[in-house]
């Protein structure tokens, strides 16, 4: 990935970003996602598109919006690339997998997997989308290896709502467990 610095870019960004080839069907991509993973790491107390493109010069709402819903690029080549970098630089041995769930609260019920669900992020049962997140630790670091939306029963009775929110239609109900043996 040929990240070219844009307003107010980030050295170590930059040079993270380099380490990987995202082979984006479209040439604002790069852009997008660089100044997408900068408004993620600003210290703004709600990240969405809107705040996000109101801190981080050079971008727009709908440009960054676009990265997330419509700009395609190959998932399981940048998995691949990930795991690789992981294996060269953070593995010591000795590691283990770390299973868990983590709660985002959100206000409306338009995002994929929104219900009023129990989130240990939150502490209690609130408004939120959850995530199963399989990380792998040794001594040295730790890294994600694999995340995956966990999508309440109630969303998968309402095939409407999934179509209306692009959730693929062979996507079904899983328990967290499941997802997590799935990862």
């Amino acid at each position: 990935m040929n990240i070219h610095a844009s307003p107010a870019s980030l050295p170590e960004l930059d040079e993270f970003l380099a380490t990987f080839q995202v082979r984006f069907r479209r040439p604002e991509g790069e852009a997008a996602l660089e100044r997408y993973l900068t408004g993620l790491l600003t210290e703004l107390p709600n990240k969405n598109c809107d705040t996000m493109a109101e801190a981080v010069p050079g971008t727009s709402e709908q440009r960054l919006q676009e990265l997330l819903t419509n700009m395609q690029w190959d998932e399981q080549d940048l998995n691949r690339q990930r795991v690789e970098k992981m294996i060269v630089e953070a593995t010591v041995g000795q590691g283990v997998l770390i299973f868990d769930d983590t709660g985002f609260a959100k206000q409306g019920k338009a995002s994929v997997g929104v219900a009023r669900q129990y989130s240990g992020t939150l502490g209690k049962v609130g408004n939120c989308q959850v995530a199963v997140t399989c990380c792998y630790s040794d001594p040295q670091a730790s890294w994600p290896v694999a995340v995956r939306l966990s999508l309440p029963q109630e969303w998968t009775e309402a095939p409407e709502r999934c179509l209306q929110a692009r959730v693929p239609a062979a996507v079904t109900f899983q328990t967290k467990p499941q997802i997590a043996l799935a990862l």
